[in-house]
């Protein structure tokens, strides 16, 4: 996988879907929501090197383990809400998000090095559409299995913005 080819299309796409169905969120902080909501990277795979015991239970060595990060970000334990496309919360909980609940480009030594680019070519990418653009979309659904993408490609149609 070439890193951003997909992740961040896909990013781009939902945070576009999110900001028509919520404008006043265009001043809040939409870019953790979006990654939060989006699960771009749905789970991550990981081989148990050696016999590992979580809580109680033995992961054996050469075991495959997936873990959910959809799963972490869409539990009502860890988010109020956490269906709802909220940007809000983010004031909150604080911009930063350094907690084991907030998990887009994984964690620990894998954790993404794209991580600060992505997060940079988005905020460009919604600075330019929302200074230079408005935008209207047809009503989509996201689809988050196998990989999250839109049912409908959603459609938009834009026209720039007269200064």
């Amino acid at each position: 996988m070439i890193p951003c080819e997909e992740t961040l299309p896909t990013a781009m796409t939902m945070s576009v879907k999110f900001l028509t169905d919520y404008p006043n969120a265009l001043s809040k902080l939409v870019i953790n929501e979006t990654f939060r909501m989006a699960n771009i990277v749905n789970a991550i795979w990981r081989k148990a090197v050696k016999d590992v015991d979580i809580k109680g239970y033995l992961i054996p060595k050469d075991l495959c383990v997936v873990a959910s990060l959809t799963s972490v970000h869409l539990d009502g334990m860890n988010y109020e809400n956490p269906f709802e496309f909220d940007p809000w919360r983010w004031e909150k909980i604080g911009a930063g998000a350094n907690n084991n609940c907030f998990t887009p480009f994984g964690g620990g030594q894998r954790l993404c090095p794209g991580i600060e680019l992505s997060r940079l070519e988005l905020s460009i990418f919604l600075h330019h559409l929302v200074t230079t653009y408005r935008w209207g979309a047809e009503k989509d659904e996201i689809i988050y299995f196998p990989t999250v993408k839109m049912k409908g490609k959603l459609p938009i149609s834009v026209t720039t913005i007269n200064n």
